[in-house]
């Protein structure tokens, strides 16, 4: 479409500009606010109203510091002398309180606001909600750091496995045999701790089937003993507790129970009430691979991340002299997908 002289003079006159600028500040989805050199807020856009909660009669003409948390005060005095000085603030980072109390990250913009013969005398701040960015920085951090780990863990895993398949080779061919199929196992193991988001919908399964199926590449000639009760595991609880159990076998295998040194390990689960609690215990002369007691390494922090969003329960690991017990405290309704 092509514009007439008459079309472009109306949109250059002075009050259609200010209208179109209107518009853009009402429907844009940022906040975007203005305030003077003294903090008092001018203006308030809805975008404003939706970020942190307070409508524009009851922002405008009160301190910007209104949505400023307390140990975040000190940064207006910051702006202001840097707008003092007509510097412009682009994307900075940092939180701001909703009417709430509930604290937001946002992305923050500020610049100087001019008169007519160039004085400053106010800023213009446009504000960003990235609670949705740090929320996905944070899970890739996590899973960085799940891949770190498990990277970590290969050559100590794939170490204990051949010590225990030497326990049972008596020739090398045999040993090369007894390797691949547990590493074969392992693999299998392992695919069913990661969610397939395209794969067709996974059956339950008997918890002693499931525990089962996890042990057997790690167990080898060391003493195993199950006593769990029929209970069949609904498909949404089956990657967290494949999870849970793979890390405690595979620590198992490095320096625990099942590691040369291990006289092996007992796992037991009672149902009571509406809770389903498991105990894995280690016998072995054993203690965290950090050597502190009280340390909580990455996977327990996975554990006990996997076991309280996933199943309603707490994971917990307890270590002395003769050994290692892990107990797993879960919502029975989770683990089975039944209600009680």
């Amino acid at each position: 479409m092509t514009m007439t002289q008459s079309d472009s003079s109306e949109l250059e006159a002075p009050e259609s500009l200010q209208q179109h600028l209107a518009a853009i500040v009402e429907g844009s989805d940022d906040a975007i606010i203005t305030k003077g050199l003294d903090s008092i807020i001018r203006s308030w856009n809805p975008g404003a109203e939706r970020l942190f909660g307070y409508s524009a009669e009851e922002a405008v003409g009160r301190s910007i510091t209104l949505i400023f948390p307390d140990d975040r005060m000190d940064e207006e005095a910051g702006f202001i002398a840097r707008l003092r000085r007509g510097e412009r603030i682009s994307n900075l980072e940092t939180l701001r309180k909703r009417k709430d109390g509930t604290l937001v990250p946002i992305s923050l913009t500020v610049s100087p606001v001019r008169s007519a013969n160039g004085k400053i005398v106010g800023a213009s701040k446009i504000a960003r909600d990235i609670t949705l960015q740090r929320q996905a920085i944070e899970r890739q951090q996590l899973l960085l750091s799940e891949m770190r780990h498990r990277v970590g863990n290969s050559l100590a895993v794939a170490g204990g496995l051949l010590s225990i398949a030497a326990r049972q080779a008596d020739s090398v061919q045999e040993l090369v045999k007894v390797v691949r199929q547990r590493l074969l196992a392992l693999a299998s193991v392992h695919a069913r701790a990661v969610d397939d988001p395209v794969g067709a919908r996974p059956e339950g399964t008997a918890l002693e089937k499931l525990i089962n199926s996890i042990l057997e590449p790690f167990s080898g000639g060391a003493s195993v003993s199950l006593d769990v009760p029929e209970l069949h595991i609904c498909p949404a609880a089956i990657t967290p507790l494949s999870l849970v159990f793979f890390e405690l076998a595979t620590n198992a295998v490095k320096y625990g129970g099942l590691s040369e040194a291990g006289d092996g390990i007992s796992i037991r689960a009672d149902m009571h009430d509406d809770r389903l609690i498991v105990r894995w215990t280690e016998d072995c002369t054993t203690k965290p691979a950090s050597g502190e007691p009280d340390h909580v390494g990455f996977g327990t922090r996975m554990c006990q991340s996997t076991v309280g969003a996933s199943l309603a329960g707490k994971f917990s690991r307890d270590f002395s002299p003769n050994g290692m017990t892990a107990t797993l405290d879960l919502d029975l309704r989770a683990v089975t997908g039944l209600q009680t």
